[in-house]
């Protein structure tokens, strides 16, 4: 059965993709990623290290592919890390 869609009808989807990441500060980050990233998008990262895994919510700037076919992402974080990652 098909059902006739009338106008926008929003959804969300979620994907779930490794990143490597190149480096990180306070503010932000440089991602190594399979997939590009539109800008000023809102992405949930989660981050791990040393089995503690860390959330947050970052905002893309910037997305540019590499050579291999692979992407340099950079993201600002929304919300300050703690502070042990």
């Amino acid at each position: 059965m098909r059902l006739e869609v009338v106008g926008a009808l929003w959804g969300s989807l979620e994907t779930h993709k490794r990143a490597l990441v190149m480096n990180i500060s306070e503010h932000g980050a440089l991602l190594l990623s399979p997939v590009p990233l539109s800008p000023n998008t809102i992405h949930t990262v989660e981050m791990n290290r040393d089995g503690h895994a860390v959330t947050t919510e970052v905002r893309v700037r910037h997305a540019h592919p590499t050579p291999d076919g692979t992407f340099r992402v950079g993201v600002e974080f929304v919300s300050p890390l703690p502070l042990h990652l």
